[in-house]
């Protein structure tokens, strides 16, 4: 009989360090490291989430009916057309284990969103990062580098971690240029900080193409991030097959019932987002005018840092943040990326104390 340990057929990744110790001078910490909205869900949300509990021995709807009604209302999208998982990571995943295998290519772009490599790994398939020019993705680049054995082009748009997008003309070209049996997946986790119409138009594009897949989440715009819920736009063919993949109820009752209480306050998150962006216009020239070079962006985050620097300066002044703000941050260590740290836009005085702590570390010679 065989002897050792049981052999694991996905790879082992490494689980990224982020600060753990005691903030040095005992102050308050304040995350703004996971691109998580600031502010705390209305009144309303947390009713329809504590109205739950109460029949926390039922599961929620198992195919989150009225939650796809409200979110093809509100996009006017056939709901039909509509899958909801366990945040978009979920439907990421089942994407990755319904169209690709062993031998086959998944693209993405230089700088592409984290879980996409995590997506490849666990299907075994192989990895093509596409380089970019000037942190932004390179259609054309993409669409060379396609070959028979692509089954996927994921891009997140606007991309996490750089916080770049492609433009609305761009996705179309992209998608008409894709060969009709490679799978475009377009993540729109930050589409809203783009424009909710840019949104409306990406969405479009799944209506024109039968191999074109638009996921959608509420832990952005939203707010939601606790609740882990996301969804997806797919063609009609592809929605069985999807379902397949698909966990069982994997949207427990109070997610959906948050979500959809916070659909119907649309108004509130279009005002929100507003805020963001005038606070990203603000920072963005603050840190400029400190010496910190930051990639334009069009998200809820800014990366920001020394673009030439080996990283060396940018560890410092995460550090710095931290010790000096109780600040946390997030480093960007992705080759060619090691100059550079992310964070999260918060309300404004968080974003100051965030200014000010930066302009202590250049004027210290950081």
């Amino acid at each position: 009989m065989p002897s050792g340990r049981p052999n694991a057929y996905i790879t082992p990744l490494s689980v990224r360090e982020r600060i753990s110790r005691a903030q040095p001078k005992g102050l308050p910490l304040i995350n703004m490291g996971f691109n998580e909205l600031p502010y705390p869900p209305s009144d309303a949300v947390l009713a329809a989430i504590n109205a739950t509990t109460a029949r926390a021995n039922a599961y929620g709807n198992p195919t989150c009916a009225a939650l796809r009604d409200a979110l093809g209302e509100v996009n006017s999208i056939d709901p039909g057309a509509i899958i909801c998982g366990n945040g978009s990571e979920e439907l990421l995943d089942v994407i990755g284990r319904c169209f690709a295998r062993p031998g086959d290519e998944i693209l993405i772009p230089e700088f592409g969103y984290i879980q996409f490599p995590i997506v490849a790994n666990r299907v075994g398939a192989d990895l093509v990062k596409v380089p970019e020019r000037d942190y932004r993705t390179d259609v054309d680049a993409i669409l060379e580098a396609v070959t028979s054995r692509t089954r996927i082009v994921f891009l997140a748009n606007p991309n996490n971690p750089t916080g770049t997008m492609v433009p609305a003309a761009e996705l179309s070209r992209l998608a008409a240029g894709l060969p009709g049996n490679v799978i475009l997946v377009l993540d729109l986790a930050y589409g809203e900080f783009a424009g909710f119409d840019y949104c409306a138009s990406t969405h479009g594009l799944v209506a024109e193409h039968d191999n074109v897949i638009v996921t959608r989440t509420f832990s952005k715009a939203f707010g939601l991030a606790g609740l882990r819920v996301g969804w997806l736009h797919a063609p009609d063919w592809m929605t069985p097959v999807l379902y397949a993949g698909r966990g069982m109820g994997t949207v427990n009752a109070a997610a959906q019932a948050g979500a959809l209480a916070a659909l119907e306050e649309i108004d509130l998150a279009r005002s929100r987002v507003a805020e963001i962006l005038s606070e990203r216009e603000r920072v963005t020239a603050a840190l400029s005018g400190c010496g910190l070079s930051s990639v334009p962006s069009s998200t809820n985050f800014l990366m920001t840092g020394f673009p030439r620097d080996d990283g060396t300066r940018a560890e410092a002044l995460t550090v710095h943040f931290f010790e000096d703000a109780g600040i946390i941050v997030n480093r960007t260590r992705e080759a060619g990326l090691e100059g550079f740290l992310r964070f999260s836009l918060s309300l404004p005085e968080h974003n100051d104390l965030l200014l000010k702590s930066a302009q202590r570390f250049i004027s210290a010679g950081g």
